[in-house]
């Protein structure tokens, strides 16, 4: 199965003209709900329903935990969480502490298999959905794009 993706015409941030240019975008479906993700896993796995989300809710609260007291974690086959912050900076060594810390962040490193995965990934260019101009919301306003979830 391919990402569909279509055309939008929109102005960057970064353009200090504003110019609107045609630019590619994934054509998202909906966000896979945890109650979705626990049925397939125990499809694909033989393992019941309940005991695969009472696991990905213990792997969840253990990764939590970890990352709490600042350790990277590893899920084999999926990736690397890694947790990092944004510092101001200074040249008085006394003005940098904690209250220096501006954002707070986990970072995610896809695994192999992951990494491998995207740059196999097919894409299929969704010409009906893309317009001449841009892709209108339902309020007439120009829609924007998002981060999605995986």
């Amino acid at each position: 199965m391919a990402l569909r993706i279509r055309r939008i015409k929109k102005a960057f941030g970064f353009d200090k003209t504003k110019t609107q240019k045609y630019v590619l975008v994934p054509d998202r479906a909906t966000v896979v709900t945890f109650e979705h993700l626990c049925d397939q896993v125990a499809q694909v796995s033989g393992i019941n329903r309940g005991m695969v989300q009472s696991t990905l809710y213990g792997l969840v609260q253990s990764v939590k935990t970890f990352i709490r007291q600042g350790h990277s974690v590893q899920v084999a086959g999926f990736g690397t969480f890694i947790p990092s912050f944004h510092a101001k900076s200074s040249l008085v060594e006394e003005e940098v502490n904690v209250s220096s810390i501006r954002k707070v962040k986990l970072r995610f490193i896809p695994s192999a298999e992951l990494k491998q995965l995207l740059d196999k990934m097919e894409f299929e260019f969704d010409v009906v959905e893309s317009t001449h101009d841009s892709k209108t919301s339902s309020d007439g306003g120009e829609e924007e794009e998002r981060p999605g979830e995986l």
